[in-house]
């Protein structure tokens, strides 16, 4: 077991090697933050990770935190996939119902979000602290292309330890991440919150699978705009599993903007828990658009619920808003 070290402070790789495994010991940085707008020659660091390792959490606050204007290069293979996963996992201790049991893989880049801590929404003085963190770890900024690398063919298993009061990570989170980053390939198993989560942005995301979140499976907000393509989503029979999609946030900030709009296509939903506390398997909220095309879901509770007339209201460039949310090609059966 090769520990890894609090922080990575230039660029470095991790190669695989038969028999070595890498650990997080607590929360591991890649680089330091380097503010919300590049700089000439700023001290940039890369994470690279090579098809087949393995990286595993020592205890439930080990998570991997990618710095703005840092970036992780983490492309596996079909038959090298990289994965990070728990200690009890390498131990064989994990069951079905096993998660957070450590963080999970944290990105913060420098795209537009919107219920700033301090700034205006979608302004580079914009930012927003991730939660549960106690240190800063702080993300947001004005470059719509902004790239924090690539992840693919990768596995995130039994993550979403509890950080701070009711504020897990996710198996993947996604923070002011620009179109410029690749995430594709990723399955998010048993991530005792959402699979996954995105906090504003421009991310564009394909192929993905998550299977046993213990929350949402797919979770956007804070003013994210993109695509998510190929999904395939799971969720639990029972516990605190909830919706399948949870579509930003009621608050006082929902008439913020850059407004989020959700582009979801291509996906097959399986929702099987009656208990869900959203009260169904599509909850829209905020004021939020989504477009929503050639899906298929299952759920034995309400299909879909709309939460607030601001959802469906009509098309105003002027608020950003594009109008009610869109459906075609979607089968429910609910």
């Amino acid at each position: 077991v090769c520990d890894l070290p609090a922080r990575f402070t230039a660029s470095s790789t991790l190669r695989r090697v038969p028999g070595v495994l890498y650990s997080l010991f607590d929360r591991v940085d890649v680089g330091t933050d380097l503010g919300p707008t590049a700089a000439v020659s700023e001290a940039s660091v890369t994470l690279t990770i090579e098809p087949g390792v393995v990286v595993f959490g020592k205890a439930g606050t080990s998570w991997l935190a990618v710095n703005r204007g840092n970036k992780i290069q983490a492309v596996g293979t079909a038959t090298q996939p990289i994965v990070f996963t728990s200690r009890d996992n390498i131990l064989g201790l994990a069951t079905d119902d096993s998660q957070g049991q450590w963080g999970g893989v944290v990105l913060m880049g420098r795209a537009p979000i919107t219920d700033c801590r301090t700034g205006t929404p979608g302004a580079a003085n914009c930012d927003r602290q991730t939660e549960g963190s106690a240190a800063l770890a702080l993300y947001g900024g004005a470059t719509l292309n902004d790239n924090s690398g690539t992840m693919s063919y990768v596995q995130i298993r039994y993550s979403g330890y509890v950080l701070g009061s009711n504020s897990e990570l996710q198996a993947l989170t996604l923070e002011g991440v620009g179109n410029g980053t690749k995430i594709d390939h990723i399955q998010m198993h048993n991530s005792s919150d959402d699979g996954f989560e995105i906090f504003g942005g421009r991310a564009n995301l394909r192929n993905l699978v998550v299977t046993g979140a213990d929350d949402d499976s797919v979770d956007v907000d804070v003013g994210y705009k993109g695509t998510i393509q190929y999904v395939i989503a799971v969720q639990k029979t029972s516990g605190a599993a909830d919706s399948m999609i949870e579509l930003d946030s009621t608050n006082s900030n929902e008439a913020q903007t850059p407004r989020t709009h959700l582009k979801l296509a291509n996906f097959t939903f399986i929702h099987r828990n009656p208990g869900t506390a959203n009260g169904a398997a599509l909850l829209l909220r905020g004021g939020a658009d989504a477009t929503v095309a050639n899906g298929v879901l299952t759920s034995p509770t309400a299909c879909l619920r709309i939460n607030g007339a601001n959802v469906i209201g009509a098309a105003d460039p002027t608020i950003d808003k594009l109008g009610p949310p869109v459906f075609r090609s979607v089968a429910l059966s609910c």
